[in-house]
Order: structure tokens, then sequence, then C-alpha cells
């Protein structure tokens, strides 16, 4: 549905330095590098994007941000939660 917010646990902007593209919370999604589920998601993202035959580049780079996910995690990592009452209401109720 256009218009609804995609990640309702987060407001975010980032600019893509290379292309100027802009993103937030209506457009992209978040993932914190210390949520111990974010390597498996980023290995099922990797294997997708060879099916899809995604340039090699893009591979490589997937590969390189699991091994700085990894290392980042050696010092700090956590089981993921959606446990406030207000992470709640936004991620489950849609209270943006």
């Amino acid at each position: 549905m256009k218009g609804e917010i995609i990640d309702r646990k987060f407001k975010f902007v980032a600019v893509n330095p290379c292309n100027q593209k802009v993103y937030t919370e209506e457009n992209a999604i978040i993932f914190c590098a210390k949520d111990m589920a974010l390597l498996d998601a980023l290995y099922a993202y990797r294997s997708k994007c060879c099916d899809l035959n995604c340039g090699d580049e893009h591979i490589e780079s997937i590969s390189m941000l699991m091994a700085r996910v990894e290392a980042f995690q050696k010092d700090e990592k956590r089981i993921p939660d959606t446990n406030t009452d207000c992470e709640i209401d936004r991620c489950i109720g849609g209270k943006v």
C-alpha cells in the first residue's frame, strides 16, 4: 500500500552518497548490527541475490558487509525484541 510506513520501529533519513537518493522509513528498513538474527538474514539475502543473477560486485559487497557485522558482533550482540509499550504500539499497532 503506497504511503504506508514500511519501517515502523525507526525514524531515519539516509542518503546514498553515490546517487543522492534519499531513503526514510517510508521506503527502506534498518537492521541494527548487534541483532543476532541479522547474519542469517544477510545470508538469505545474498543467496536470493545470487538466484536473481545480481552483479558480482553486489554479491561481493554483501559478503564484505557480513564480515563487518560478524566482527562487530564479537564485541556487541543481542537477541532482537520488540518489547516496550512504545515499540509494540508502533510496530504492531501501527501508531506512528
